[in-house]
């Protein structure tokens, strides 16, 4: 008997349905997202594309180069091969550092240093050592992708010839750090790989950096340049024509031998910086490539204060060399006659105080009193023209606030007016020695050398007083020279027969007073001695301010010597070695001009007909 079963129905398990399911999931999944990549992003991703098959790299442009007012390189610029870091990628490979300082011979924390201050930008190359010998560059350059975030470049670099006698003047370059990213942002301008910090390098840093060039690379996958798409030349800075004088930069320096202070020269008639030395100064060339910690704390350190620029930056009590402002003081207060006298018993009786005085001078009048520096008859003069007159006839002249000269940084001096007192004396009280004190330029009184030689300058065109500066043209490329106008800073009336009086009296101290070491043979200028007491030391600071010729000035000086002794034995020779250096160079330069001139007219004269 056969028995016929009815096929069963199959039973569906949950278990043969999770597969499809799952596939049906991911392929709807997979669709969506094609969908979303190529109709809703295609656009952004199309230009992604084509950004990561081109790339840009940047190519430093060359600082402009800088000259003296004679054509004499002061900065230029070279080519030299320079290691680059990529800090993001140098931190994750910590050990590649060592790697690199072993085959410079260098320190790893120097490098690990700079490394660092560039970590603001972590994945632009930033410059860790600079000047690396063809060898090295070669042998970096072949190791390539064993060194990551390490790269070779070749840059144009800047190179100082003469890289002490100009520290101040010309301050350096290096990397950018925020603080200069924020001030060069300000300008609306991108810095460049190196941007200057100090001096003309910082103050002129837009005209010099130039323009970045761009080659564009085509890479391939693995960022492998494959070959150049196209390239945009770097444009160099301007070229920078300062008003300083080379070679009497250098004897300034010399000059002062190593002893701390400072020579600024000035043109009277424009504003313009011949000379601006400050002693001791400073090796600038440390800074190429970053300086080191041990010679950065070695220089900051220093007692001496090289990094200091005491022409600009550091004030001074200006002793006797502040009575050419008394007199104009008493001219504008009406107290101020030549011919009146007063006698020098060798002090001046303050309350129960006397005042000492150089010499025993007698009955004396204000001539005598200027050539021979009399402490007695200025502080009778400072008396009788008051405090308040003194103190605003200094703001007059320029003190207490800025020259506006163009470096970093310059101080206002100190003139101790009565908001001064107010703020820093307890009780705010203004005594009688004060005014004496004031009168032959001593007690709070400061000042700078630059702002004593701006002072002479004023006394050198009878009352006009321009703004110094260093820069006397920039020259753009393809572009002429844009010459710096004279700015007018102050201006003080005075009468002719003042003037003359005051002149007169300059003269004669260094034709028979206390700067007769000053004398020029065939020269006849004018100067006047300081000698400037301050606190705990025994030597005086030694001034001396002068302008030369006396008829025709053309230069105005003022030299320091910090604890030198008198005026007219350390500064006033000093100060004559320069004007003389000067004058000579000037006039021969005007004697070439001028045997020119006769030589074009005696030609042009016998070319022309005769009319007899």
């Amino acid at each position: 008997m056969f028995v016929i079963h009815a096929p069963r129905r199959p039973v569906l398990d949950a278990r043969v349905l999770v597969f499809p399911v799952i596939a049906g999931l991911a392929l709807a999944a997979i669709f969506l997202r094609l969908w979303y990549l190529q109709v809703v992003k295609g656009d952004e991703l199309s230009e992604r594309a084509r950004f990561f098959r081109n790339t840009a790299v940047s190519r430093p442009a060359p600082r402009g180069i800088v000259f003296d007012r004679k054509g004499r390189v002061l900065a230029g610029v070279r080519s030299v091969y320079v290691v680059t870091a990529i800090p993001a990628i140098v931190r994750k490979n910590d050990w590649v550092l060592g790697k690199i300082a072993e085959m410079l011979g260098t320190d790893e924390q120097k490098l690990a240093d700079r490394v660092k201050d560039a970590a603001w930008r972590p994945y632009l190359p930033a410059t860790i050592m600079v000047n690396v010998g063809v060898q090295i560059a070669s042998r970096i350059a072949e190791l390539g992708a064993d060194l990551p975030g390490i790269g070779i470049e070749s840059q144009p670099m800047r190179t100082y010839p003469d890289p002490k006698t100009f520290a101040h003047v010309l301050g350096y370059v290096w990397t950018p750090n925020e603080n200069d990213v924020a001030r060069l942002a300000d300008l609306d301008v991108k810095p460049a790989a190196y941007v200057g910090k100090l001096g003309i390098e910082y103050v002129y840093e837009k005209d010099l950096m130039g323009a970045a060039g761009q080659e564009r690379l085509e890479v391939d996958a693995k960022r492998r340049p494959v070959r150049l798409v196209g390239r945009d030349n770097a444009v160099p800075g301007a070229q920078a024509i300062l008003s300083i004088d080379a070679e009497l930069q250098r004897l300034a320096v010399e000059q002062l031998g190593g002893r701390p202070g400072a020579v600024v020269a000035i043109d009277p008639n424009n504003g313009e910086v011949l000379c601006l030395a400050s002693s001791p100064t400073y090796d600038a060339s440390l800074f190429d490539g970053g300086i080191s910690h041990a010679d950065w704390e070695r220089l900051s350190d220093n007692p001496d204060r090289p990094l200091l620029n005491r022409a600009a930056s550091a004030s001074y009590a200006p002793g006797s060399a502040f009575k050419l402002v008394v007199s104009l003081a008493a001219m504008r207060k009406g107290t101020f006659d030549p011919n009146r006298t007063f006698y020098c018993p060798g002090y001046y009786t303050v309350g129960n105080r006397k005042s000492k005085c150089l010499g025993q001078h007698g009955s004396i009048s204000y001539h005598e009193a200027l050539t021979k520096s009399c402490n007695t008859y200025f502080s009778d003069l400072a008396v009788r023209t008051g405090a308040d007159a003194i103190r605003d006839e200094a703001i007059a002249c320029g003190f207490n606030s800025q020259t506006l000269v163009d470096l970093r940084s310059e101080s206002r001096g100190l003139v101790p007016t009565e908001e001064w007192i107010d703020k820093h004396r307890k009780p705010p009280q203004w005594y009688a020695g004060d005014t004496v004190n004031l009168g032959i330029g001593q007690g709070e009184l400061r000042a700078t050398p630059l702002q004593m030689a701006n002072l002479v300058a004023l006394v050198a065109t009878r009352g006009r007083q321009y703004q110094p500066h260093l820069m006397h043209a920039l020259r753009r490329p393809g572009a002429p020279a844009e010459l710096t106008q004279p700015a007018m800073l102050h201006q003080v009336d005075a009468p002719e027969a003042f003037w003359d009086e005051l002149t007169s009296a300059m003269a004669d101290v260094i034709d028979r007073g206390t700067a007769v070491r000053a004398k020029i043979p065939g020269l006849r200028w004018a100067g006047k001695t300081g000698s400037a007491e301050h606190k705990h030391e025994k030597k005086t600071h030694s001034w001396f301010i002068g302008f030369a010729p006396l008829d025709h000035p053309r230069i105005a000086i003022a030299v320091l010597a910090e604890e030198a002794g008198h005026g007219g034995d350390v500064a006033a020779p000093v100060a004559a070695a320069v004007v003389r250096h000067y004058l000579r160079l000037d006039a021969s330069t005007k004697a070439a001009a001028k045997s020119a001139a006769a030589a074009s007219a005696v030609e042009a004269s016998a070319a022309r007909p005769s009319l007899r």
